[in-house]
């Protein structure tokens, strides 16, 4: 009965590895390749811009659309849009434009030159006298600098599994272990010179005694 499970177990193993692909009992394992980002210093140029203008003295808000390189005029204020640079896909959001603000009125207020970013809350606003300026987001088309595509992702290569050596590797059998032997010097069993079983020993064949 055990020799037929056996012979049983055997051959639906056997089946179970026919079923796997030639190219995949060859490699065992695959390296899964990581997804392709930009780096972190990548930003991508567009040509306009989006700014958020309150007004202090009501906290009216409003959108005001700024291309780069045009002048434009808020009320008291003169604004001219040097650049826009925003984080390209897969990076986390952040926004940055090169302002220049004037406020034409005597207002007090010095003229503002520099960069303003979206994350950032000492850098990311324009606090005047009269109106407070925030940058929103990059607009219009893309333009310098350009990230390009994102490049390919590449698979890894992984080192083939080797298989550790055991004794069988060089052609003599594993060694079954089995109780000492009663036999040897002093009474004490000695090692068995070979393999050895861990069947019991055979039983004396019982038979009839010998006649004298």
């Amino acid at each position: 009965m055990r020799i037929r499970k056996t012979v049983l177990a055997l051959s639906c193993l056997a089946g179970l590895l026919a079923t796997v692909p030639e190219n995949l009992r060859a490699e065992g394992v695959r390296g899964v390749a990581a997804p392709a980002v930009y780096p972190a210093t990548a930003w991508q140029g567009r040509n306009g811009a989006v700014l958020r203008i309150m007004r202090r003295l009501d906290s009216h808000v409003e959108l005001v659309p700024l291309h780069v390189g045009d002048d434009a005029v808020y009320g008291p204020l003169s604004l001219r849009l040097e650049r826009c640079l925003q984080r390209p896909d897969g990076l986390p959001a952040q926004t940055a434009i090169l302002l220049k603000i004037e406020e034409k009125q005597e207002s007090g207020s010095p003229p503002f030159e520099g960069w303003m970013f979206t994350d950032d809350p000492a850098l990311g606003a324009y606090a005047g006298a009269l109106y407070d300026v925030q940058v929103v987001s990059c607009d219009g088309d893309r333009v310098d600098p350009m990230v390009g595509p994102l490049p390919a992702p590449v698979q890894p290569q992984l080192p083939m599994a080797i298989a550790p050596h055991v004794e069988a590797d060089e052609g003599r059998g594993p060694t079954v272990l089995a109780p000492p032997s009663s036999g040897g010097s002093g009474g004490q069993g000695a090692a068995p010179s070979g393999p050895t079983s861990l069947l019991p020993p055979p039983q004396p064949a019982q038979g009839v005694g010998t006649q004298h």
